[in-house]
């Protein structure tokens, strides 16, 4: 059913004083579905095509603290004059354009379309791999996807990695889910998997001190794996305070993932 939304737009400035910003990223509001939705720009290019070479670290902090505030500040207050005094607040490079309206029938795909009309990455082309189609289309199927986050990258610069998930939500630590892959050679999926769980002891160890700790979630096919090396990979991934599910039994993810949205939004 078609609904009534409402739209801003993010924009960064290095020197907010001289003017000159440039659209990083959007916000959709869809208030009779207490839906807030963000999505930012991930590749740096024309920022730095327009203000020269701005640090990456940066910029992804700024957006995520952006993301954290604009959020918190919404389950707070879910009105849409919100947004104007959370404007007014912001003392970074980034602000909000004036809200206008857009006609909502999936908040999702009007989301993308906004921001590919009116921000764009610039990222090359990609197929998203399969596994994670396939746990998209899992969340999708029970209705939880409008409740996940799109998560910004984790840096980890001790280590010199940066781990991307394509899914993330909040349980009293903020959880980064992903899929596994998993081929048919169990010495290839379990280099895959021992590469996951160091990932995920590095996150856990990296946020130890954080006020909002990050765990790694991972999702895996093993239907073509016997429960012998399931359950190995789950010892394994425990180890490294990992979560470890399988994507032909997900519906533990899945209540979590419910629950908490309905205690947050409660």
């Amino acid at each position: 059913m078609r609904q009534s939304g409402m739209y801003a737009i993010i924009q960064y400035s290095p020197s907010p004083e001289r003017l000159e910003f440039i659209n990083v990223g959007i916000v959709l509001i869809v208030q009779n579905e207490r839906h807030l939705g963000i999505k930012f720009s991930k590749n740096p290019a024309r920022i730095e095509r327009l203000f020269g070479r701005q640090p990456k670290i940066y910029l992804d902090a700024i957006k995520e603290g952006f993301a954290s505030r604009l959020k918190y500040d919404w389950q707070q207050n879910p009105e849409l004059k919100f947004l104007e005094t959370f404007a007014l607040k912001r003392a970074n490079g980034l602000r909000l354009s004036p809200l206008m309206p857009v006609a909502v029938d999936d908040a999702e795909n009007v989301l993308n379309s906004l921001f590919s009309e009116l921000v764009g990455d610039e990222q090359p082309p990609h197929r998203e791999p399969r596994i994670r189609r396939k746990l998209r289309e899992c969340f999708v199927e029970r209705g939880v996807e409008h409740y996940l986050q799109d998560p910004a990258p984790v840096e980890l610069p001790e280590y010199g990695i940066k781990v991307d998930v394509p899914f993330g939500y909040q349980n009293g630590c903020y959880n980064l889910i992903d899929g596994m892959r998993l081929s048919s050679a169990p010495s290839d999926s379990l280099r895959e998997a021992g590469k996951r769980a160091m990932e995920g002891a590095l996150i856990w160890k990296h946020y130890q001190a954080a006020q909002n700790r990050k765990r790694l979630v991972i999702v895996g096919d093993f239907a073509k794996q016997s429960s012998e090396f399931y359950n190995a990979v789950k010892i394994q991934m425990n180890e490294s305070n990992v979560k470890l599910y399988r994507l032909d039994e997900i519906e533990p993810l899945v209540d979590d993932i419910r629950e908490n949205a309905a205690f947050h939004d409660s």
